[in-house]
């Protein structure tokens, strides 16, 4: 599961309920969960300028871990009719 988690870039978190998630991810949610949809779509475009950058093997884990808890967060893309 660990392989697969890694090589798909994706988590086993589900940012909603909390089951699976870590503390440290538990954390990282609640924290997140007080942020703004902008705020948030913030930090999923600085986490994905970072895909390219070189670094540790825990730390690319991390971010990708972030994201996917980015990504349950995050409202979906506002239509024309919201405007």
């Amino acid at each position: 599961t660990q392989y697969i988690m890694e090589a798909g870039k994706t988590s086993l978190c589900s940012a909603a309920t909390g089951k699976g998630c870590s503390e440290k991810e538990n954390d990282y949610i609640a924290k997140m969960k007080a942020k703004t949809p902008e705020e948030i779509q913030a930090q999923v475009a600085r986490l994905d300028k970072m895909s390219g950058s070189s670094m540790k093997p825990e730390l690319e884990d991390w971010k990708n871990k972030r994201l996917a808890i980015l990504k349950q967060l995050a409202p979906g893309p506002v239509s024309k009719d919201q405007l």
